[in-house]
């Protein structure tokens, strides 16, 4: 519902805009025979989990992040697409775009949400209601995708406001509303208040916002650690935190769970040089440069390991990121002989304009630079495999027959291939 906004009432101009299951929702718009479907986004293998879920499957209990098995157990008609990655972040860039195009300060936080402070752009479409409406309309216009946004004089606010907006819905809370409308709902709402910190609570008796505000500060401390004044103030709708832009608390990664352990420590190697090279890319794609590398790998029993190596310069080179993960499992190899998931992850970002990136390579010259401005320039034109790695091609697998090999007369990056096979990138790759 849009509110008249009071003169000199303070404006609740900080929105947070949520793409509706996203990548179900997706699935669902490019084939419309899934509509009213119990639909999940992920992978179908004994070990596969679910990524994304459509509203008819939520209705079922199916959840994100939940097992695949358990999801069929709950909806035995349940239709499972294997995810699209590049084809999300595509939609998710448009999305962006589209965005951009009614509001000029956006922090985006993932592939398929932002906060957006819409107050500067009242002059032009008017009140925050009146934005988020007209965003909502833009990308379902555009795209045929439905979202949900949230608004507040608070970040925080704004983004359980479009959670109980869902789905495809808008609710905007005026500052002075912002204290009764926290009051009733559970202190489980509030970010970082996890399933322990509830249950702390609960046994306190505090179940929800409201009787969280009146906790003692030195018990709320208790219980909160270091967040306690900052969700006291929440709590209390006197939060006034706005956009971010904490590019070094952002993070990038990728990883993929196996149906079958992996074993051979090449074949473990060569999918995390895979996964370093999609997270550089990403890195690229958005502007990016970050220091500090993470490699997660977990055995079949659920042992997991996590080891990071910290830059001395921030990159956003494949190679580089390469260079350090492959150095972090070999490590760690004698410790994982199985290994069931492997992710690639980094993080201490920043932009890459205005800052140090490395592209100089120890040991290498600085033609990886110009052959990853190749890749890109491929992915763009071709697809993400048109162009990669001879080392990550899958053993007895050789590359297409017009694709440029070591010792070959490689074609120039905007020529088109002479099949639709992946091409192997030329000379030290």
């Amino acid at each position: 519902m849009i509110r008249e906004q009071a003169a000199g009432e303070e404006v609740p101009g900080i929105l947070h805009l949520d793409m509706d299951a996203f990548f179900a929702s997706v699935e669902i718009r490019d084939d419309p025979s899934l509509r009213g479907l119990p639909v999940v986004v992920g992978g179908a293998g004994a070990r596969g989990v679910v990524a994304a879920a459509s509203y008819p499957a939520r209705s079922r209990g199916i959840r994100s992040a939940m097992p695949m098995s358990t999801a069929r157990r709950l909806a035995p008609d349940l239709v499972i697409v294997p995810p699209r990655i590049d084809h999300y972040r595509r939609v998710s860039a448009r999305v962006m775009e589209l965005l951009g195009t009614v509001v000029a300060d956006i922090e985006q936080i993932s592939v398929d949400e932002a906060f957006l402070d819409a107050r500067p752009a009242r002059r032009l479409f008017g009140e925050p209601a009146q934005i988020a409406s007209r965003l909502r309309l833009l990308i379902r216009e555009e795209l045929d995708l439905p979202c949900s946004v949230g608004g507040s004089v608070s970040r925080p606010v704004a983004k359980i406001a479009s959670a109980r907006a869902k789905p495809d819905g808008m609710l905007i809370v005026p500052a002075a509303e912002t204290a009764a409308f926290l009051a009733p709902l559970p202190v489980g709402a509030i970010s970082g208040i996890g399933p322990k910190a509830v249950a702390a609570l609960e046994k306190l008796g505090v179940d929800t916002i409201g009787s969280l505000r009146e906790l003692p500060p030195s018990v709320l401390a208790r219980v909160l650690g270091p967040r306690a004044a900052e969700i006291g103030r929440l709590a209390g709708g006197t939060d006034r935190t706005g956009l971010g832009h904490r590019t070094r608390d952002r993070s990038l990664g990728t990883e993929r769970t196996w149906d079958e352990d992996l074993t051979d420590p090449d074949e473990v190697r060569r999918r995390i040089t895979q996964m370093a090279d999609d997270v550089a890319r990403q890195l690229r794609g958005s502007g990016f440069a970050a220091r500090t590398v993470v490699l997660k790998l977990r055995a079949p029993d659920g042992t997991t390991l996590t080891r990071s190596s910290t830059l001395d310069l921030p990159t956003d080179s494949g190679e580089r990121i390469r260079e350090h993960v492959v150095a972090l499992w070999e490590r760690e190899r004698p410790r994982m002989p199985r290994v069931r998931l492997a992710g690639v992850r980094v993080t201490q970002m920043q932009p890459a304009r205005g800052g140090p990136a490395q592209h100089e390579l120890v040991g290498r010259t600085t033609g990886w630079q110009d052959l990853e401005a190749a890749m890109d320039r491929a992915s763009a034109r071709f697809g993400v495999d048109s162009l990669r790695r001879g080392s990550t091609l899958a053993p007895g697998s050789s590359a297409a027959p017009g694709a440029a090999a070591a010792g070959s007369s490689p074609r120039t990056p905007d020529e088109p291939p002479e099949d639709s096979g992946p091409a192997v990138a030329p000379g030290l790759w």
